[in-house]
């Protein structure tokens, strides 16, 4: 790479720009194709031939599918079960973007600010209508603490709102910044072991530490698409009991 931040940059394979929009077939296109098919045939595996007494496919499937119900029902009650097909897509949909931004030669999906934050967006206006959906204009006490001094109470009404609408940001920014980082710490680090290894002949010592570094960045893949599934579900929670 010419630079670190190469890894990043979006290249088209198809062209196709009409005269107001672009629907060419970029890098991001195709990752997301390929997150989609593997999503897709992960859970055609597991389902295939499913039987009372399950297979190890199956059974790893199962793990997934009750520790995310186990999940909801503990953040939202019953009534967040609505959410479950939700919640357990965007989790996977992530992890699968940030697993394959790992592979070497690949492109990180997630290291775009622009698509995590469309995600981010996308989710929270969905939650918004579903919140005026079931609570009409009560949904506003959302904004309104209980038990505050009428003088002191436009501020905070202000400052619950603006938390509210930053939340896609915070969402965007969080999984954008450590898919980033880890990327970039990886490239460096890389490009030390290269030059330890060619011009100072120090072993496979180097590699040692690029191995670990590649082991810490799947635990961050996996933690970076729980907490934000996670966090989604404790939005959903405050919609549904208004707190």
């Amino acid at each position: 790479m010419k630079s670190t931040f190469e890894q990043f940059e979006i290249t088209p394979y198809m062209v196709f720009i009409s005269k107001y929009y672009d629907f060419s077939i970029t890098t991001i296109t195709m990752y997301i194709g390929c997150a989609i098919v593997i999503v897709i045939g992960l859970f055609s595996l597991m389902i295939y031939k499913a039987t009372l007494i399950g297979n190890n496919w199956q059974n790893f499937g199962e793990l997934f599918y009750e520790f995310f119900i186990d999940l909801i029902i503990e953040q939202t009650g019953k009534p967040g079960i609505l959410f479950f097909p939700l919640i357990f897509t965007i989790f996977l949909f992530v992890l699968i973007l940030n697993v394959l931004g790992l592979v070497p030669l690949s492109f990180t999906v997630t290291g775009q600010i622009i698509i995590t934050f469309s995600l981010a967006i996308i989710l929270m206006i969905g939650i918004t209508i579903f919140g005026f959906r079931v609570h009409g204009i009560k949904f506003i006490n959302l904004f309104i603490p209980s038990g505050i001094e009428a003088w002191l109470l436009p501020l905070l009404i202000f400052i619950e709102f603006m938390s509210y609408c930053l939340r896609p940001l915070s969402l965007a920014v969080r999984l954008f910044a450590n898919m980033l980082a880890g990327h970039i710490l990886l490239h460096i680090v890389g490009g030390a072991a290269i030059f330890l290894f060619k011009y100072c002949y120090i072993g496979l010592l180097p590699w040692v530490f690029v191995c670990a570094f590649s082991l810490l960045e799947i635990g961050i893949s996996f933690l970076q698409a729980y907490v934000f599934s996670i966090l989604v579900v404790i939005y959903i929670s405050n919609i549904i009991y208004l707190h």
